[in-house]
């Protein structure tokens, strides 16, 4: 029959507190809990829980104490010193949204919580009397955040100080019984309201003994805390290890978040046991962890495949089973080798016994499922304050004749089979799992019925894309994102609804249940009661075509926002790039930014200016863009800074490939895509365009199979990064390459490099397609226009604005410092360098959501609220409250140019101001004005800029621009070659454009931020921790709003840059010569430089860039002065030497050709013949002189 026992295992009459004091006595210097270099050792550990427990004591007797505290080592000493003090504690995770943490303080009846800086923010208005941790104590023995083996495991933390107090001290007096709780865990409820599950002090006795025998875990191991304190595993992670003897590696909230992180985080803390939730098993590589010698898992089933890999090598892999009711385990499975099917849940634990009975509590036999029956040393007292609810859950155990014994229904649908193991088949109930969260989901329903619109609500779940998730259905005039919002302030992360959908009513079962299959499973459009208010104008009409068009709408009324209904700033590009033409009304991006509903775009639409402009011209010579000649001007004056802008794109394909299909649909994405048959030489100093002609586009394969599979990932890594940084001959070569690496019979990988003359991240969406298109052996047809006509478009419209945004910027940006310095590593080169490093990280789908949510509430883009994180960020590590950085504007503001392949960015400077007294929702708005102010000026290019304020000349860093913000509002395009299955492979930058440029994207629902930095200035830990401080800002910002600027950034006490010329001014050319030249060679310089300044005279002591030179400028100032003076003249010499006379001086310094000065003579006469054929010239043409 299916009954079974666990082994039965002694465990102590003691409390927990005494078996940490225990270690304390006799070890009091090993490490306790350490994250990177914050320390705290048993002695440490026992004495600020013993001031915690001393300070509770003196308040009065309290049942429950809360505690709300950051992830970082005092938070464990907070649980230990209520537990000390006699008291349970009642874990209120900072990450739910303060109304579910008052609900939770008050359902407990909490009087007290013990918080840090954050969970005093939390609940401040909550009527609760806060008690602050003890100080963080002084960092332990490693300073640069990587333990070493001795401080990892039980050996004393020698480095970290040794307090006063004795060994044990302060912890020790625990008072509580055997039967007194030692915490209250809840649990999503029924009723709507969260449940309480009281756990005594035996119950967490019995398990932390048992899963140290089930484990082994000891002093010498190194257990990673990972799960939320609001979660039972964090008793796993945080509770075990400590009564063992051993380390608790608490990973904070930045590397919990992120894998890359997480891995990292568990190899340099050398952790040996680890409870990691399903989820993230296949995000971790186990060969990357030596030191792990036992993984726990569970909440979820874990793939089967998961177990070949982390039991490679001899790792033990554990899946554990167990409600919150049993004291997190009630049974045990250790699976090896090569699983092909679900892990069954095993056997019971120690100490423990269950029973699968039927819906009449009658035992069934083996192979027939049934519900779980759970008893034992675990069982939880009840739930806090519902007497009824624990009379209907425990149960008194009919099976064993020992009155007294109760068991608990744990509401889960199993069987066992006739091998004795058990294996789970879901719920008999309705709770479910979503991303290892235990809901109920009755609780959800009842959140929803708690709005006053709604009338009734049903709530299911589906499996969808990313798991389980829920679909709740409403009745009322409750709209859905009305709905959302109501339930993410209330409910955690995953208990809200992925989708909600309004119906008329809910349809019955002949039960009188709601019939959630056919709500499901109908396939009718869903009905929306919420008040629609149609379009009313003409204008509105159009506008809501287009909306709806762009956005895959059915509708859009009066009263919608562009932005809650899916849109984001490129989209709105796309729709004014679309109304221009059809309304012919100069329709501007802050139209749609500043407007944001459907009746206040079309109003500013209608008050528009009636276009005058016409459709682009066809057919002009090809000419360069203002943003080409400056990458063509970089490859010049500094040609090791060419890999710097290169694009690298590379794509893993499985299956069936048709390699030739794959080169001529490469061939015919050229043949459609002029600019990828571009070229760039240059005449006289003077780069222009030429178009090849349609040819087969190489496809060059590097046959990588025969390589055993690590290395073979080795060399295909290796090839990758040479083929990044691979330099264009921007004169001679074609501005895309492309190789296939074969790695098997049906895996390939293919890439792509395109120098950004070219391309742009934008173009990658636009070349999948038609990539896919053309591989699927359909013709590709012709585009409307060339890159070439765009580029003519463009100037026809920089010259209508391009005075009237130059006039805006220069006021805009007058008095904004010229240097953003975040501190390095190293000094600065005397000559800008270009070599690249990088970290990424990842906002998880919670907190991306959480992001997406603020925006929304705030009227703001997800960009915006970034941007704002990001500047508060960079002016803490800057010192300074005022700083620029560049953003790319996109501008594809024609719809003949929006599916074209081309470089359509300009970089665009942003002034932002960092209020440490300002709330993280005020910078939010004010990043948001900043972007929508900018990107209503585009015709000014920074090149134009940077010449106005006089910045050309500088050799050390980029003129104005040294940090770029690189965010892009729409998800990564993805390859679907037909037969194929693709996966991006990330490629490292082969070169870093500016010091430090962060990137943003979504994918599959989650944000990853990367970092590109100069890795002559920055080490890649530096970065890192700059990253894990955005993080920080942008979780901890979303999450509350009302929090300064100060409070989520503060200053890291750097001293800003701030010289007198530390200031942007514009720059006025002074044309009149003080100091005339003097010398043959200063005359010869001054000559060139007029022919190219178009001046009459200029003096000795003129900057060349002061009085209207430019980059291009420069080159036609080289390549004249190297032919005429026959000197070796590089384009950065002018730049060291800006003015006549220091130029002069070099150039005597440097050998003529043939070694005499004859050439300088030359030049002056041929200089002195040209300016009066000029002079000539005007003067019969009336022109004046």
């Amino acid at each position: 029959m299916s009954t079974e026992h666990g082994a039965a295992l002694a465990y102590p009459d003691r409390r927990y507190p005494d078996l940490v004091a225990d270690h304390a006595a006799t070890s009091p210097d090993a490490v306790a809990v350490r994250q990177w270099d914050s320390v705290l050792t048993y002695r440490q550990l026992c004495v600020a829980a013993g001031e915690v427990a001393a300070r509770l004591r003196a308040h009065g007797p309290q049942p429950l104490v809360g505690v709300c505290a950051d992830r970082q080592p005092m938070l464990v000493a907070g649980l230990l010193g209520v537990l000390a003090s006699g008291a349970a504690y009642v874990p209120l995770d900072p990450a739910l949204p303060p109304a579910r943490l008052r609900d939770i303080a008050r359902e407990a009846g909490l009087r007290t919580v013990v918080c840090d800086v954050l969970g005093a923010h939390l609940l401040a208005d909550a009527g609760l009397e806060l008690l602050p941790l003890p100080e963080r104590p002084s960092p332990g023995p490693s300073s640069d955040g990587t333990p070493d083996r001795a401080a990892a495991g039980n050996a004393p933390a020698s480095g970290a100080p040794v307090d006063s107090a004795p060994a044990g001290h302060g912890s020790a007096d625990c008072a509580a019984a055997a039967d007194d709780l030692a915490y209250v865990m809840f649990t999503s409820g029924s009723t709507g309201r969260p449940k309480g599950v009281m756990i005594p002090h035996e119950a967490l006795t019995e398990f932390v003994t048992s899963l140290a025998d089930l484990a082994g875990l000891g002093r010498d191991s190194v257990s990673l805390g990972f799960a939320s304190i609001g979660f039972d595993a964090s008793v796993i992670d945080l509770l075990a290890p400590l009564a063992a003897g051993g380390t608790v590696a608490l990973a904070g909230t930045a590397d919990r978040a992120d894998p890359t992180r997480l891995q990292r985080f568990c190899a340099e803390h050398r952790v040996t046991v680890a409870f990691v939730p399903p989820a993230v098993l296949p995000v971790l590589d186990p060969s990357g962890l030596p030191d792990l010698r036992v993984v726990l898992t569970g909440s979820e089933a874990p793939g089967p495949e998961q177990v070949a890999r982390w039991t490679a090598g001899g790792r033990r892999f554990l899946n554990l089973f167990g409600p919150t009711e049993t004291t997190v385990l009630v049974t045990w499975f250790e699976a090896g080798g090569e699983w092909d099917r679900p892990l069954p849940i095993g056997r019971p634990a120690a100490n423990h016994w269950v029973y699968v009975v039927d819906e009449r509590l009658r035992r069934v036999p083996d192979g027939v499922p049934g519900e779980l029956l759970a008893g034992g040393a675990g069982l939880a007292r009840g739930y806090l304050g519902a007497p009824d609810v624990t009379e209907e859950r425990f149960v008194p155990d009919p099976f064993s004749g020992v009155p007294g014994v109760r068991l608990y229904r744990t509401g889960d649908l199993v069987v066992r089979q006739p091998d004795g193991l058990l294996h789970f088949l879901g719920r008999v109930d309705r709770q479910v799992k979503i991303r290892g969260q235990r809901v109920e989901i009755g609780e959800v329903e009842a959140v929803l019925r708690s709005h006053a619109a709604v009338g009734h609500a049903a709530v299911a779940a589906v499996d969808g894309p990313g798991g389980v998730q829920l679909v709740a259905f409403t009745t009322g005039a409750a709209s859905p994102q009305e709905l959302h919002e109501h339930c993410t302030a209330r409910l955690g992360a995953a208990m809200v609804p992925a989708r909600i959908t309004v119906v008329p009513r809910l349809p019955l079962l002949s039960s009188g249940k709601v019939d959630l299959d056919r709500l499901v499973a109908d396939t009718a459009p869903p009905v929306d009661e919420t008040p629609f208010a149609a379009p009313a104008t003409p204008v509105e009409t159009e506008v809501a075509a287009v909306w709806a068009e762009l956005l895959g709408l059915a509708r859009v009324g009066r009263d919608d926002d562009f932005f809650d209904t899916g849109g984001h700033s490129i989209t709105a590009m796309r729709l004014v790039a679309a109304l221009r033409p059809r309304l012919r009304r100069d329709v501007a991006i802050e139209d749609v930014l500043q407007g944001r509903t459907l009746r206040a775009i079309a109003a500013r639409a209608s008050a528009a200016a009636v276009l005058g402009e016409e459709p682009p011209v066809r057919g002009r010579p090809p000419a360069l863009s203002p943003a080409q000649q400056r990458l063509w001007f970089l490859e010049r004056y500094s040609p090791e800074a060419a890999a710097a802008y290169n694009i690298v794109l590379a794509e893993r394909l499985r299956g069936p490939l048709d390699r030739q299909a794959l080169a001529d649909a490469l061939t015919a994405v050229a043949a459609r895509h002029e600019v990828l048959r571009w070229r760039i030489p240059d005449a006289d100093g003077v780069p222009y365009a030429v178009v090849d002609p349609v040819a087969p586009v190489p496809l060059p394969v590097t046959d990588l199979s025969a390589l055993p599979t690590a290395e073979r990932e080795r060399e295909l890594a290796a090839q990758l990064a040479a083929e990044a940084g691979g330099r264009f001959r921007l004169a001679s070569d074609a501005l895309w390459r492309h190789r296939l690496f074969r790695l098997g019979e049906d895996e390939h990988v293919w890439a792509v490099t395109a120098h950004h003359a070219v391309f742009d991240g934008w173009s990658q969406a636009m070349l999948y397609d038609d990539l896919a298109t053309a591989y699927a052996g359909t013709p590709l047809p012709p585009l409307p226009a060339t890159y070439g006509d765009y580029v003519a478009w463009r100037v026809d419209r920089r010259e209508q604005r391009a005075d009237s945004d130059l006039d805006w910027w220069t006021s805009h940006l007058d008095g904004a410092p010229t240097v953003l310095e975040v501190p390095g590593d190293r000094p600065r080169p005397a000559e800008q360098t270009y070599p690249a490093g990088y970290c990424g990280a990842w906002l998880d789908a919670d907190a991306t959501a959480d992001l997406h949510r603020f925006a929304r509430e705030h009227g703001a883009t997800p960009s915006a609220v970034l941007l704002a994180a990001f500047g508060l960020v960079l002016a803490s590590w800057a010192g300074q409250d005022e700083l620029v950085l560049g953003t790319p504007a996109v501008d594809r503001r024609h719809p003949d140019f929006e599916p074209m392949v081309g470089f359509f960015v300009d970089i665009t400077p942003l002034r932002l101001r960092a209020d440490p007294g300002g709330s993280f929702a005020g910078q939010v708005r004010a990043a948001r004005d900043e972007l929508i102010a900018a990107l209503a000026h585009p015709e000014a290019p920074l090149e134009r800029l940077v010449q106005a304020f006089g910045l050309g000349g500088q050799t050390v860093r980029s003129p104005l621009v040294q940090v770029l913000f690189n965010v892009f509002n729409f998800a990564a395009p993805r390859l679907d070659l037909k037969g194929l299955v693709s996966e991006p492979v990330p490629v490292p930058a082969p070169g870093s454009a500016f010091d430090l440029t962060l990137y943003g994207v979504e994918r599959d629902g989650r944000m990853r931020l990367e970092i590109v930095h100069n890795s002559d200035l920055y080490d890649t830990s530096r970065m890192d921790a700059l990253l894990d401080s955005l993080r920080q800002v942008i979780t901890r910002g979303v999450g509350h709003g009302a929090l300064t600027g100060g409070e989520l950034a503060p200053s890291r006490g750097v001293v800003a840059v701030d010289s007198p010329r530390a200031r942007v001014r514009p720059v006025r050319p002074d044309h009149s010569v003080n100091v005339p030249p003097a010398t043959a060679t200063e005359l010869a310089v001054a000559a060139v430089w007029c022919e190219v300044l178009g001046r009459d005279a200029v003096g000795a002591v003129d900057n060349f860039f002061d009085s209207g030179g430019g980059s291009l400028a420069a080159v036609t100032v080289q390549q004249r002065i190297n032919r005429m003076l026959g000197r070796e003249l590089r384009v950065v010499d002018l730049f060291r030497y800006p003015t006549v006379r220091a130029l002069a001086s070099f150039l005597d310094g440097a050998t003529t050709a043939d070694g005499t000065d004859d050439a300088v003579a030359q030049a002056l006469r041929r200089g002195a013949a040209r300016r009066a054929r000029t002079r000539h010239r005007a003067a019969s043409e009336g022109e004046p002189q």
